[in-house]
C-alpha cells in the first residue's frame, strides 16, 4: 500500500471539515466546543482507502486565532486541498494560509470550490479567483467545483484523489518525527502521533528523543488503526513506545541517535525585508514552537540572511522550513541554511550562506576546506547538508588538494600537512632518540586524525626510518634507541622519586609512542625496578621503600591519613591515596581505622 498525505487549508467556514466528511464519512469536529461553536479547533486526521491506495487527510482549523495549529498540521502536507467558498472567494485566512503554504514549499494545490449549489455565476467567480491566485507561487493540479449536496461532485473529487501518484520519499533520509499528539492507553502505554516526513521506522527498533536524550524502543506501529512492521515517509503514523508518558511532549523530535545536535544559534534565509534587527518572534517548525531573536546579517531585495538565537537549543536540519509569527500572525517564513554553530566573519558568512541557499554542496565543501586550516568533519554531514556520510565522502573526494580520512570522516586541506611536518621535526629537535607513530602524533595534534598523520609520516622517508610500527631519525640503530629510551625513563623515575610523572606525560616529553613506552614500563616492572601502584602511577622501587620506612617511623607518633600525607610530603591527593593503599596491603603491622592508619600493639 502507498500513501499520500493531503491537507486542507482555507478560510473559516468555507467547508473544509464538511468536505472531508463527505469524502470519507469522518466528522473531525468531535470536541464539544467544536460542535457548539461549529468550527474546527484541533487538527483532525482521517483517511480514504481503496485497495492499495491510502489518502491520509490532515484537516486544519481556519479560524485566525488558531493559526499555530494550522501551521503545525501544514508541515505534514504533501499536497493541499485548498478550499474556497465560491460565493465568498479569497478571505483573510485564505490569504494567510496561502502564505504559509508558500513558505513551507507546499506548491501542489487541488483547488476545491465549495457551496456551488448556492452560486449563480460559477464560471465568473472561478475566473476571478484564479486571477487572484496568480500572485502566489502555487501549482494548481486541478479545480473541482463541489457541493456536499451534489454527490456526483464529491465522487469526481474522490476518484481523482485515489488516482494520484505519490512522490517517492528519499531513501537516504534519516528517520525524523515531530510528535504532535501524546496520550496513554491502559494496557498499551505511551502512544504518540505525527506525520512521518523523513526516513522509515520498524517495529522493535531503537530510536532517540533529542529533547530527553533517551533511547526509546518502538513497540508497535499503526497507520490509521492498522498495525504494520515497518513504515516509510510519507505517512501519518502512531507509535507505541516504551517511554514514560510524562517524559514526552508535543514538539519533541524522535530520530536516530548520533545524527543531530542541538544549538541555540543557527543561520537562515528569511523571505521578507520587514524583519527588524534584534526583533523577537515566534519560530515554528514541525509541531515545535519557540521564541527566537533575529540578528540580520545582510538584507537583499526580497530576503534577508539572519542568525537566530533561541531561548533553548534546537536540533534542526539543513533546508528545514519554518514560519515566523508576531503577535499570533504570520510575519514571514524561511529556510534553515546552517543548523550548527559556525563562527565566521560577516563577509565569509554571507558567502557561505549564499552557497548553502543555492545548495551547491561541492562548493560548500571547497569553502570549508579553505577556511578550516586544520580540516573539517563530515560526521554531521546529514544535519548540515542533508547528505549521508557516503554521499559526503564521494563529494569530498572530488575536491582538489585534499586528504580524505574515510574512517574518521574528516577532510584536510593539504596545506595543513606542513604543520604536521614541522611538529614532527620539533619532536626530534628536542629528542633525537624519539620513537613516534601516527597514533602518538594525532594524540598531541588533536585536530589531525591518525590516518592523516600516517599519510604525512610516509612522505617523510627522506629523514625517517620505519620499523615495528614506529618512525625514528634515519640512520639510527632501532634496538639501541629502545635501550636508550629505557634507560632515560628509568633515570627520570629515579630522579623524581615519590612525585613521578605519569607515563603518558613522560611519553610526550620524550617523543615516544604509547606502544613502545608501555613496553618499557612493563619491562621495568617485570625487572622489579619500578612498582605500579595504580593505572598511571609508577614509582621507582627504592623511592617507594624509603617512603614506607618514613611512614612506619611517623606511625610511632602520628596516625596517617590522606590529608596528613598529602601536606607532609607535598604530594597530590592521588599519590597520597595510592601510597597509603600500598601500605595497607603490604604491612601487616598497620591497621586502618576509619580513614586513619595506626600501628598495632
Amino acid at each position: 500500500m502507498y500513501s499520500i498525505i493531503i491537507g486542507t487549508a482555507g478560510h473559516i467556514d468555507h467547508g473544509k471539515t464538511s468536505l472531508i466528511k463527505a469524502l470519507n464519512g469522518f466528522d473531525g469536529d468531535d470536541l464539544k466546543e467544536e460542535q457548539e461553536k461549529k468550527i474546527t479547533i484541533n487538527l483532525s486526521f482521517s483517511n480514504l482507502k481503496n485497495k492499495d491506495v491510502n489518502i491520509s487527510f490532515i484537516d486544519v482549523p481556519g479560524h485566525e486565532n488558531l493559526i499555530k495549529t494550522m501551521i503545525s498540521g501544514a508541515f505534514g502536507f504533501r499536497i493541499c486541498m485548498f478550499v474556497v467558498d465560491i460565493n465568498e472567494g479569497l478571505k483573510a485566512q485564505s490569504i494567510e494560509h496561502l502564505k504559509i503554504l508558500e513558505f513551507l514549499g507546499v506548491k501542489d494545490l487541488i483547488l476545491v470550490l465549495t457551496k456551488i449549489d448556492l452560486c449563480e455565476n460559477i464560471n465568473q467567480n472561478q475566473q476571478i479567483l484564479l486571477d487572484e491566485l496568480k500572485k502566489y507561487k502555487i501549482n494548481i493540479l486541478k479545480i473541482f467545483p463541489t457541493s456536499i449536496y451534489k454527490q456526483e461532485s464529491i465522487n469526481t473529487l474522490k476518484t481523482y484523489l485515489l488516482n494520484l501518484t505519490p512522490k517517492k520519499s528519499d531513501e537516504d533520509c534519516i528517520f525524523r518525527y515531530f510528535i504532535d499528539r501524546i496520550f496513554s492507553l491502559k494496557g498499551i502505554g505511551t502512544i504518540v502521533t505525527g506525520s512521518l516526513n523523513e526516513g522509515k521506522i520498524s517495529k522493535n527498533e531503537k530510536i532517540y528523543c533529542l529533547e530527553t536524550q533517551k533511547d526509546i524502543i518502538v513497540k508497535n506501529i499503526q497507520v490509521h488503526d492498522e498495525s504494520v512492521d515497518e513504515i516509510s515517509a510519507y505517512n501519518r503514523v502512531a507509535l507505541s513506545l516504551n517511554s514514560n508518558y510524562q517524559d514526552l511532549k508535543k514538539g519533541y523530535i524522535l530520530t536516530k541517535k548520533g545524527f543531530f545536535k542541538s544549538f541555540t544559534n543557527i543561520d537562515v534565509v528569511i523571505f521578507s525585508k520587514s524583519i527588524k534587527h534584534k526583533s523577537e518572534l515566534e519560530f515554528c517548525t514541525g509541531s515545535k514552537k519557540i521564541n527566537a531573536k533575529i540578528y540580520i546579517i545582510k538584507e537583499f531585495e526580497d530576503k534577508i540572511y539572519a542568525s537566530l538565537e533561541f531561548e533553548k537549543a534546537l536540533a534542526l536540519c539543513f533546508n528545514d522550513k519554518f514560519i515566523l509569527l508576531q503577535n499570533g500572525r504570520v510575519k514571514s517564513g524561511g529556510v534553515v541554511l546552517n543548523p550548527v554553530s559556525e563562527p565566521l566573519k560577516k563577509e565569509m558568512k554571507i558567502k557561505f550562506l549564499h552557497l548553502l541557499e543555492q545548495q551547491k554542496i561541492i562548493q560548500v565543501f571547497e569553502f570549508l576546506k579553505d577556511i578550516h586550516k586544520f580540516g573539517f568533519g563530515l560526521l554531521s554531514s546529514y544535519q548540515r547538508f542533508k547528505v549521508s556520510h557516503q554521499q559526503a565522502l564521494k563529494l569530498a573526494k572530488d575536491l582538489s588538494d585534499i586528504f580524505v580520512d574515510e574512517q574518521a570522516l574528516n577532510v584536510y586541506n593539504l596545506n595543513s600537512k606542513q604543520e604536521i611536518k614541522q611538529f614532527i621535526q620539533f619532536i626530534f629537535s628536542k629528542n633525537p632518540n624519539a620513537l613516534i607513530s601516527a597514533h602518538s602524533i594525532s594524540l598531541r595534534l588533536t585536530w589531525a586524525s591518525e590516518n592523516f598523520c600516517a599519510f604525512i609520516l610516509k612522505q617523510m622517508d627522506e629523514i625517517l626510518d620505519f620499523k615495528e610500527g614506529v618512525y625514528f631519525l634515519k640512520g639510527q640503530n632501532f634496538e639501541k634507541l629502545k635501550e636508550t629510551n629505557y634507560c632515560e625513563i628509568y633515570e627520570i623515575l629515579k630522579t623524581e622519586g615519590i612525585r613521578p610523572t605519569a607515563p603518558y606525560n613522560l611519553y610526550e616529553r620524550l617523543g615516544l609512542d604509547r606502544k613502545n613506552g608501555d613496553l618499557i614500563f612493563k619491562k621495568l616492572s617485570k625487572e622489579n625496578k619500578i612498582i605500579r601502584l595504580a593505572h598511571n602511577i609508577f614509582i621507582e622501587k627504592e623511592a617507594l621503600n624509603s617512603l614506607m620506612d618514613e611512614f612506619l617511623l611517623l606511625l610511632k607518633t602520628q596516625n596517617l591519613d590522606v590529608n596528613f600525607v598529602k601536606n607532609h610530603f607535598n604530594i597530590s591527593r592521588k599519590y597520597a591515596i595510592a601510597y597509603l593503599e600500598y601500605l595497607d596491603k603490604n604491612f601487616k603491622q598497620v591497621t586502618k581505622v576509619d580513614e586513619k592508619r595506626i600501628l598495632k600493639y
